[in-house]
């Protein structure tokens, strides 16, 4: 719920704004693959493998981050 750093986020953070935007089954892959925290970096790559940008899911809900 709370990023970690400037460029890294909490894997709970993921989870639930990946639920949020109606997609349990790569809700429960992020719960189960991704470290915690995440880096910026390695969660979009792991984004892209799945055919979306973090960035633009977590933009259009208004997830609150650490990236100031």
């Amino acid at each position: 719920m709370i990023a970690m750093g400037p460029e890294q986020y909490s894997r709970q953070l993921v989870v639930d704004v990946l639920r949020h935007a109606g997609w349990p089954e790569l809700a429960d892959e992020a719960s189960r693959t991704l470290p915690d925290p995440v880096d910026v970096t390695h969660l979009e790559a792991w984004a892209m493998q799945h055919g979306f940008s973090f960035e633009d899911v977590k933009d259009r809900f208004g997830s609150s981050s650490g990236s100031a």
